[in-house]
């Protein structure tokens, strides 16, 4: 398949609203890496050439990797770290099939296996977690291990970047209201707050574009989707992604700074850049350019959004903990789009220097050879407790009479429709999608002849 720009010229005017174009002057995010928590991700020619990582499935789909996206929204919410950051690395979790049949899953919404993947992305090496589903009517549920898995990422220096929403009805949903996590709503293609489609509230940290954007379609043949790209009427899934990616042309220019220092210069340069928060909309639409180049933001010595636990270090993990005892496999995307051979930047740009100075000092690999087995083994012990903190499955029932956490919902946006694009009828065959792990996760074909621009909405009450 041969790469084109389809994305980057169709959605020119997401990059200029996120003033991102002279945030690239300086980074476009490399040595950064992004975790993108969803239906995984698929071949296509926008992937060629891009840091893609063979990633971490929850599922026994026979690798063990996330190149299995059946249905497109991991794919979709990628691309937005991607349009924004060109040059971060992406981590792609598969948590959910997105309601093909191919594989299933064992837990309700944010199960044990789920917890699993968020620990998994971090020990990894995921700088940037972003997680485009939103939990709603989960007041009663999101506790325990749901606050310290949260709480476990933050402490080990990771930013989390959740969708708000997309029902202006509804309050912002799960995980985005969590103290400590990024809630982004959305914007119109003319900045403003699209309060008719998307969801505004005390808890938003920053908006980004949520309107109608063209995103990528995964080469799978057994989905039944023939054309490269579809317009989706919007959403704050892809909106996550951009913020996501900001977040790590943010970082990827201040390598010696924190998460809670990337988050405090996201926030405190949106919008208007006074550093002020509405009552419904946050600081505001994030800023590329001055996220990157601004000099007069004040540091922070906890994270700024506050922590899921209320304190930080409440889940006894620190960054200088170890992760896991086997690195995540490396692969970009090679000529199919698919994960291929060769290494992706693991470390920020901070620690390409050290590693030079490393290589050069040959006098001293006695030492470095020492120093690596201790590490060595200090990240079998983490591993080991960090695998028996995220496999305990064993919650039962909780309060309220919940065999299993009400249903996520994605935040993808409403199929345009005629002319082939948007989401029409589901493909036919047992890779369709008319058939929903989860009991009731699945996605609903969306309704002909609705309105362009309101997002689609599965008919889950608890997904909206």
């Amino acid at each position: 398949m041969a790469q084109d720009d389809t994305i980057t010229t169709e959605n020119a005017w997401v990059t200029d609203l996120l003033q991102a174009p002279a945030a690239w002057e300086t980074t476009k995010g490399k040595g950064i890496t992004v975790a993108v928590l969803d239906t995984g991700i698929g071949e296509h020619p926008f992937f060629e050439d891009k840091d893609i990582l063979d990633g971490h499935s929850v599922f026994d789909n026979g690798d063990g990797t996330a190149w299995h996206d059946t249905h497109g929204h991991g794919s979709a919410v990628a691309a937005g770290v991607l349009l924004a950051a060109p040059e971060a690395t992406i981590m792609p979790i598969q948590m959910d099939a997105g309601g093909s049949e191919d594989v299933g899953l064992g837990d309700g919404a944010l199960g044990s296996e789920d917890f699993e993947a968020f620990r998994w992305a971090v020990d990894n090496g995921a700088d940037v977690l972003v997680f485009p589903w939103v939990l709603t009517g989960a007041e009663t549920v999101f506790t325990g291990e749901y606050l310290e898995t949260l709480q476990y990422v933050i402490d080990k220096g990771a930013i989390v970047v959740a969708g708000a929403g997309n029902d202006p009805a509804e309050m912002v949903g799960y995980p985005a209201r969590i103290p400590g996590v990024v809630a982004v709503t959305g914007t119109d293609q003319s900045g403003n707050i699209w309060y008719e489609n998307t969801t505004t509230g005390p808890e938003v940290a920053v908006a980004a574009p949520a309107h109608a954007m063209t995103v990528p379609m995964p080469q799978d043949e057994s989905t039944g989707v023939t054309e490269l790209y579809r317009e989706i009427g919007g959403g704050t899934s892809v909106g996550s992604g951009l913020v996501g990616g900001v977040a790590a042309l943010t970082w990827a220019s201040h390598p010696d700074l924190d998460a809670s220092n990337v988050i405090q210069r996201l926030i405190q340069t949106a919008g208007d850049g006074t550093g002020t928060r509405s009552e419904d909309a946050g600081y505001g639409l994030v800023n590329a350019d001055q996220a990157v180049h601004a000099e007069d933001v004040e540091e922070v010595s906890e994270n700024p959004l506050g922590y899921p636990m209320g304190e930080a270090g409440a889940s006894g993990a620190s960054p200088d903990d170890g992760g896991s005892e086997e690195p995540a496999e490396t692969g970009a995307a090679g000529e199919s789009g698919g994960p291929a051979a060769g290494g992706a930047e693991a470390n920020k740009e901070s620690n390409l220097s050290n590693i030079i100075v490393i290589a050069a000092a040959v006098v001293l690999i006695g030492a470095a050879v020492a120093v690596w087995l201790v590490l060595r083994g200090r990240g079998k012990k983490n591993a080991a407790v960090a695998e028996a903190v995220a496999l305990n499955s064993n919650n039962g029932p909780v309060p309220g009479g919940y065999q299993q956490p009400p249903a996520m919902q994605q935040q993808y946006g409403g199929p345009p429709m005629g002319g082939g694009q948007g989401y029409g009828a589901p493909p036919p065959g047992p890779q369709g999608y008319s058939s929903p792990p989860r009991g009731q996760q699945g996605f609903n074909a969306p309704p002909a002849g609705g309105d362009q621009g309101t997002p689609w909405r599965p008919s889950d009450p608890n997904r909206q």
